[in-house]
């Protein structure tokens, strides 16, 4: 089964790529020196922060629904990922891949969805998985 990066990972991501930009952002603009202490705590709280929040609504998630009529739950989910913005697009192993156009899909990432007899798995990100659910 696909799976996406987790929390840890995706924690790393944010806080590397968020204190490489603030110490050379910082150091260009103040006029300071890589050897500055401040620069680097700066550095640091800011990496801290975006990557709490990034692994929080970025992380991915799997959800799993039951159902008992599945032509009922594939017409409901997809006038629910319709409402959110996403539409059908590849097939990837046994899941149907949901996107946005491209430059949304690369902010937005995509839907895997896997519907059985009586259940469908669901992997992407935590937030639309979050929004998906209300709308189902």
């Amino acid at each position: 089964m696909p799976q996406g990066p987790n929390f840890i990972v995706t924690f790393l991501y944010y806080f590397a790529t968020t204190t490489l930009i603030v110490l050379l952002l910082a150091s260009q603009g103040m006029g300071m020196s890589l050897e500055s202490r401040f620069l680097y705590q700066l550095g640091t709280l800011c990496g801290l922060v975006a990557g709490i929040l990034g692994a929080y609504f970025n992380r991915s998630a799997t959800i799993s629904i039951t159902f008992q009529n599945p032509k009922a739950f594939r017409k409901q989910l997809d006038t629910a990922l319709a409402q959110m913005g996403f539409d059908r697009q590849t097939q990837l192993d046994n899941f149907v891949v949901y996107g946005k156009s491209a430059l949304k899909t690369m902010f937005a990432g995509k839907i895997l969805v896997k519907i059985d007899e009586n259940s469908a798995t669901i992997i992407g990100r935590s937030s639309n998985l979050k929004q998906l659910k209300q709308l189902i």
